[in-house]
């Protein structure tokens, strides 16, 4: 745990007030991780709006000689929150409000220097996240192939790609949060429409081998898959290969003998190689090492990692007896999602065509 002191439990105050004592008097952290934890995960114990309503309590009814270090420090603590988690105060309307309401009791109490680090007024917006598109529906038949038998392996690997970090981006904690909670979809159209992505990568993969007459033909686009499999993994695109690999591996496919013995043999040892990286055996071992061998711009196996949250879900309760936080699954749950988080933000060079995007789509 470290030398918060927190131990395995704490009540939210506690929890609030350790993290508040972690800024100096410049404003500066010293050195701890606690206070980004906890203000990533307090949304699975209480809403933004009450965190803030907590804070500005604390505010108001600082006392003592100590009283205005610390309201100054709470004051460091809210621009912390504002500058390492901006979309919270873009898309959360209750938070903004409470947010305007601090900044009055600030100059209510004659703290100037309070009301600008507590400005939320140069957020960028975050519409695209507040928008959830209409699919247009067009008649598709024949499209994707067409599609499919012009690009190459690369291009389709980068437009694919594109389309799985836009869906992925768009998947906030609250999502996150609401299907390890409930175990199921229901309500959870980002993460829906995330999955539903994956499955019709993999059944378009299926639908384009099997809509060739002859073996040599299906051969033929099973080897182009692989292709753009190993394209995919140079991008450090891991869900769409894993959608790609679930495709080709589907017993449907597998079973085409024929087909197979059209293969070339370095094909057939690059299909195991992708099929040996994503397999499930030793809880995806060989896929972890290789998500944590790369850096950068990557994009994970969503559903590798909700079964990582669950399990800690399932094994610990958020609070103890005595209604103090479980801090051992707070921490826990932390690792997964920081990273799920962090990875929203990851920049691509990737430029694509706007017509071939809603083609595939």
């Amino acid at each position: 745990m470290g030398s918060s002191g927190l131990g395995k439990a704490a009540t939210l105050d506690e929890l609030l007030s350790t993290c508040i004592e972690m800024f100096d008097d410049n404003g500066e952290l010293n050195n701890s991780y606690w206070p980004r934890i906890v203000l990533l995960m307090h949304r699975w114990y209480l809403s933004s709006t009450e965190l803030a309503e907590k804070l500005l309590c604390m505010y108001r009814n600082a006392s003592g000689e100590n009283c205005d270090e610390f309201r100054l420090k709470i004051c460091y603590f809210m621009r912390y929150w504002i500058l390492k988690f901006p979309a919270e105060f873009n898309l959360d309307l209750g938070l903004i409000r409470m947010t305007e309401e601090f900044r009055e009791v600030a100059s209510q109490l004659g703290y100037e220097k309070h009301i600008s680090l507590i400005d939320i007024s140069s957020i960028p917006s975050y519409d695209w996240m507040r928008r959830v598109t209409q699919r247009k529906k067009v008649s598709k038949k024949g499209k994707a192939c067409l599609l499919f038998d012009h690009l190459e392996p690369i291009e389709l690997a980068e437009h694919l790609t594109f389309l799985e970090h836009k869906s992925f981006r768009r998947i906030s904690f609250t999502d996150y949060q609401s299907y390890v909670i409930h175990g199921c979809l229901e309500n959870n159209p980002t993460l829906e429409r995330s999955i539903a992505l994956f499955n019709g990568i993999s059944k378009w993969v299926q639908l384009m081998v099997l809509s060739k007459p002859t073996p040599q033909q299906r051969a033929e686009v099973i080897t182009k898959f692989i292709n753009v499999a190993k394209k995919l993994l140079q991008l450090k695109n891991f869900n769409t290969l894993m959608a790609v690999v679930g495709g080709l591996s589907h017993s449907s496919i597998s079973r085409l003998k024929e087909t197979h013995s059209h293969l070339s043999s370095e094909v057939t040892k690059n299909w195991n190689e992708m099929t040996e990286l994503v397999s499930s055996n030793g809880n995806y071992c060989n896929y972890r090492k290789a998500f944590a061998d790369c850096d950068g711009f990557k994009i994970p196996i969503l559903g590798v990692h909700l079964k990582d949250l669950i399990a800690v879900h399932v094994i610990f309760p958020d609070w103890t007896e005595e209604n103090k936080v479980n801090i051992v699954k707070m921490h826990q749950l932390s690792v997964t999602l920081s990273e799920l988080v962090s990875l929203q933000s990851a920049s691509h060079h990737l430029e694509p065509n706007m017509d071939l995007i809603n083609l595939l789509t």
